[in-house]
């Protein structure tokens, strides 16, 4: 049901895993929520160097 309210077809289902579906509906939320996931950024010579 819920994989139907956020526009999963049957055709998508077949194609997908259960834990695929589980990240697509929960992608879902968060974009409707506003939550964006953060942006990924060049590592710095600090970032090295402290690792």
């Amino acid at each position: 049901m819920t994989c139907k309210m956020v526009g999963l077809t049957l055709e998508d289902l077949d194609m997908m895993t259960i834990g695929e579906c589980l990240d697509y509906v929960e992608n879902y939320v968060d974009i409707k929520n506003g939550k964006q996931e953060e942006k990924t950024r060049q590592a710095t010579q600090d970032d090295f160097d402290s690792f």
